[in-house]
């Protein structure tokens, strides 16, 4: 293998634990393993981005990212290519299909899918945890609660966002933020003028805007420099390494140790296991040549994302039920959150393209379980878009402009400097029928069986949208919007945060995984990524893939007290 695939300490040929995927799942167990010394190696589809990752001075990290809408829009330079890894989707199981192509796929890359996002990271609320008992039994819906609570993950929360450096308000007595046992390591950057202008809206309508919880940082950071605010943050990995990103937080101080070792462009395409099936004995993969390599390790961690998680499993075990599978539920109780987006167009140039795309956001609509008078939806962000090219598209392509008039409204810019959007990411409702499974004909450019979704979106999560989008509509107005609309519902869903199929919790038979995430009918494999969430919650999912994740590695590294191991961070 050629070295620029190679990270880490080159020298290393045996490991004691194989991570499989380097993002907010992965890279926080491989962080926590290394520490303790441990011998790790990760595996990553995608390409390195980054050279010189592992080197102790943050200067000398070079990266190939750059502010090009082109090139990361466009031409796919990291994300996934559906023309040659496509997937299948369909509402109805009686149909074989009804969608080829692009269903929310994530970007290979190191560092996962959070490396193109604008990093937005609350915490989860403490009863996001307990909704299977807050909210009691729903027709179609299979709401369960969380085998840990919040108080036992926010130690872990802390450890992340400290590994990280995450900016954020101190905002100790705000009724809908959860209680924290120390501020954030940097406090918020300035307000985007954009969303001043719904904030004020917002709050003369009796809401609590507040600074939204970020990744990027808002002054210099553990040899990271500040967030410059360029506007290229959704979308785009960034070109200074200001977001805390997994590939230049948890994954470069794994490599740091000299204990970790990182494979790029390696795909795995199959876990070898015992006549028992109880035991994992290898992985097989290609390598970036394409041939077909093998490695070994004691213990093994799946953290690919959880499409590509319950596909694995499903491709390890062609012809059979799929592996760690004796509960029937690998694959099922697929979450997305149900995007409901709602935009006002302004007089004025509200100038979204300048700063992060997101800054502010409320908690007012993430509701409260049980509560017909709010009931769930989720946590809303107030953005823009600074992407001209796109906008162009759209007159161009969609509308049919051309020549002058096309010039002219650019100039105008309707549709992005006099545009504010608020999206709601509602709590999408686990359902047994939404799940992934093996397309039973297409095949991706590897000769292997894609992932199929189905999935229909639960009243649950529409009436919810029905009634908070009248309330985002008359922000608007309050702010100052001359006019309001409602974007229509997708026909495959948007939504890019993806939770559920491998479900954790106590009972074997309606879980796949245990309590620290490791598999029931599997001794050695671990589940550390949003495949272990029973319920997706309304809120951005990033921060509590990256908690849970340092939980399951702790836990690892010390079983029954994973607090220990995270003690010189948080303490």
């Amino acid at each position: 293998m050629s070295s620029k695939h190679i990270s880490g300490n080159r020298s290393l040929t045996q490991f004691d634990v194989i991570v499989i995927g380097s993002g907010a799942g992965g890279g926080p167990v491989a962080e926590l393993l290394s520490r303790h010394g441990k011998k790790v190696l990760i595996l990553e589809a995608g390409p390195n981005c980054y050279e010189n990752l592992e080197d102790p001075d943050f200067s000398k990290v070079k990266t190939v990212f750059s502010n090009d809408e082109i090139k990361l829009r466009r031409r796919n330079f990291v994300m996934t290519d559906p023309l040659v890894e496509p997937r299948s989707f369909r509402k109805d199981e009686r149909k074989v299909r009804t969608f080829i192509g692009d269903v929310n796929h994530l970007p290979k890359l190191v560092g996962g899918g959070s490396m193109l996002s604008d990093l937005k990271m609350p915490r989860f609320m403490p009863q996001d945890f307990n909704l299977g008992t807050l909210l009691g039994e729903i027709p179609g819906a299979s709401f369960a609660d969380w085998p840990v609570n919040y108080d036992q993950l926010e130690r872990f929360y802390l450890y992340a966002e400290r590994v990280m450096g995450i900016q954020g308000p101190d905002i100790p007595d705000h009724p809908y933020f959860p209680k924290r046992s120390a501020p954030y390591p940097m406090p918020p950057s300035l307000m985007m003028y954009m969303s001043k202008k719904i904030s004020d809206g917002a709050t003369s309508l009796g809401y609590q805007p507040m600074a939204y919880p970020s990744g990027s940082a808002s002054r210099y950071y553990d040899g990271r420099p500040c967030c410059r605010e360029c506007g290229f943050c959704c979308g785009y990995g960034c070109v200074i390494s200001a977001k805390g990103t997994p590939a230049v937080t948890f994954v470069r101080k794994a490599l740091m140790t000299g204990n970790c070792q990182l494979q790029s462009e390696t795909r795995v395409t199959k876990l070898l296991y015992s006549s028992s099936k109880r035991e994992i004995v290898g992985v097989e993969a290609l390598d970036p040549q394409g041939q077909k390599v093998e490695f070994r390790a004691d213990q093994y961690v799946l953290a690919a994302s959880p499409i590509e998680d319950a596909r694995l499993l499903f491709l390890s075990d062609l012809g059979g039920s799929g592996l760690g599978n004796s509960s029937g539920m690998v694959g099922r109780n697929l979450a997305f959150h149900y995007v409901t987006e709602v935009a006002g167009v302004f007089e004025e140039r509200l100038h979204a393209q300048r700063g992060r795309v997101v800054s502010t956001g409320m908690l007012d609509f993430r509701g409260e379980a049980g509560n017909p008078s709010r009931p769930l939806g989720g946590m809303i962000e107030f953005g823009g878009t600074g992407e001209p090219i796109n906008e162009a598209l759209i007159y161009a392509l969609r509308i049919g402009f051309k020549g002058d008039r096309l010039e002219r409204y650019m100039k105008k810019s309707p549709l992005r400097e006099h545009l504010g959007g608020m999206t709601m990411f509602g709590e999408d409702a686990p359902q047994l029928r939404n799940r992934v499974d093996l397309d039973p004909a297409l095949k991706d450019l590897d000769g292997l069986p894609v992932a199929r979704i189905t999935w229909k979106a639960h009243e649950f999560e529409k009436q919810a949208a029905k009634f908070y989008i009248p309330k985002m509509l008359a922000i608007f107005r309050a702010a100052g919007a001359k006019w309001g609309f409602v974007a229509p519902e997708p026909e495959v869903p948007v939504s890019r945060h993806i939770t559920g199929t491998l479900r954790f919790g106590n009972d074997p038979r309606t879980s796949v995984c245990n309590s620290v995430g490791r598999f029931h009918d599997i001794g050695n494999l671990y589940n550390s990524d949003g495949a272990l969430f029973p319920t997706s919650s309304g809120m951005n999912p990033t921060m509590t893939i990256c908690a849970l994740a340092s939980y399951v590695g702790a836990s690892m590294v010390s079983p029954g007290a994973p607090e220990r191991a995270i003690a010189p961070v948080v303490e």
